[in-house]
């Protein structure tokens, strides 16, 4: 009621001021006289809220009533009911599946030709170099001849024998000679082969070790090779989750560098615990996504210790602490913001499982809930 008998007497002053509210405005014939007059009307106009202004004042002070309340602009959300997981994240290193193999040449000597780049994919049993083996070739060449004229020999031999001609010692060390021989060149083109060096497994060539022109000793490695296409991720773990860490749970893997995740299981459990740091191995075969995993990359393993169904969960910076202690957070119940005490259980990823105080449901302040107290009036700010 003060609040109508309030606007009334406001639109009687301001009918007042602008000459009555029955009285016909008499307007000046003249421009420059109409905006005088305009000029007037307004500075009337302005000493009245003036004078309404200091009547507010007045009035607040000897009727609590009449003031207006402030209400505040929050936004807010519903509590959601979910499936809460927790994951402990530890770090790991790509690995190959298989341990790099060295190219390697089974006998010294220089090398005369490098097949291989690095870089280049390679399969088991191609040629990737030859070493010079000059030596033993001029060795075979010259075996050779001694050869055909041990033979000539033999076969003269064997027909003076056949015809019982000569002694028989004789037609033995002429056939042990071609024997002995022929032993020897066998032998020498065994080593000879030896001159091409091939890839022992298939992968790509990681690194050429020794190039043509330089020198390589019986079983110095040549080249690296490294086969990407089976790689794994090796992480060790704390002994505190041995028991929600098995073989075969999923797990979620980060590569921060190249910023790629991906799913994998757990496909191998170290049987032993490190007594330096106490913790356990786990192996995660990983894909090489078309070669963007490489190994030793860092990865960020993601092992989940802890699942819960059909818990209130909320953003964990909107859960705060009271003088007490209490973990609490802002609702709004009829228009007005409520203090909802909460306990709270674990937290992941700025998300917190609520174990008692909300249901679900309820209508939680996010923007300006640290800046209510119970009680306030709040408008709902529409995103």
């Amino acid at each position: 009621m003060k609040h109508i008998t309030y606007s009334l007497a406001f639109v009687s002053l301001f009918l007042a001021a602008c000459g009555g509210g029955d009285a016909k405005m008499e307007i000046p014939e003249k421009a420059a006289d109409i905006r005088a007059l305009i000029t007037k009307k307004r500075d009337d106009i302005a000493k009245l809220e003036g004078e309404i202004k200091t009547l507010e004042d007045a009035l607040g002070k000897v009727d609590t009533s009449a003031k207006i309340e402030k209400r505040i602009l929050v936004t807010i959300q519903p509590v959601v009911v979910k499936t809460f997981q927790h994951f402990v994240n530890v770090q790991g290193n790509v690995a190959t599946a298989e341990n790099p193999a060295a190219a390697s040449s089974e006998t010294g000597g220089r090398i005369v030709e490098m097949l291989a780049r690095e870089g280049q994919p390679i399969k088991k049993g191609d040629l990737v170099a030859r070493v010079n083996l000059e030596s033993i070739q001029r060795s075979i060449d010259e075996l050779s001849k001694s050869m055909e004229l041990a033979e000539d020999i033999f076969k003269r031999q064997e027909k003076l024998w056949e015809q019982k001609i000569g002694s028989e010692v004789q037609y033995l060390q002429a056939k042990n000679q071609v024997e002995s021989l022929q032993k020897t060149k066998e032998r020498l083109e065994y080593e000879l082969k030896k001159a091409n060096v091939y890839a022992p497994a298939s992968g790509i060539v990681e690194k050429v070790i020794l190039n043509a022109g330089e020198v390589c000793g019986p079983g110095t490695p040549i080249i690296q090779i490294v086969n990407s296409a089976n790689l794994k991720v090796i992480a060790n773990v704390s002994e505190n989750y041995l028991a929600a860490v098995k073989r075969g749970d999923n797990v979620r893997i980060a590569f921060p560098a190249i910023n790629i995740e991906q799913e994998a299981r757990i496909s191998n459990i170290g049987r032993i615990i490190n007594a330096g740091n106490r913790t356990f191995e786990v192996e995660m075969a990983v894909d090489s996504k078309g070669g963007l995993v490489k190994p030793n990359l860092l990865a960020t393993v993601y092992i989940k210790d802890y699942e819960k169904t059909g818990v209130p969960v909320v953003a964990s910076e909107l859960i705060m602490q009271d003088v007490n202690g209490n973990n609490y957070v802002m609702l709004r119940e009829n228009d007005r913001a409520k203090k909802r005490i909460v306990q709270i259980g674990k937290t992941f990823q700025n998300e917190t499982e609520i174990l008692d105080g909300l249901k679900g449901g309820e209508e939680l302040l996010v923007k300006g809930a640290r800046q209510v107290v119970e009680g306030d009036l709040v408008d709902v700010l529409k995103e």
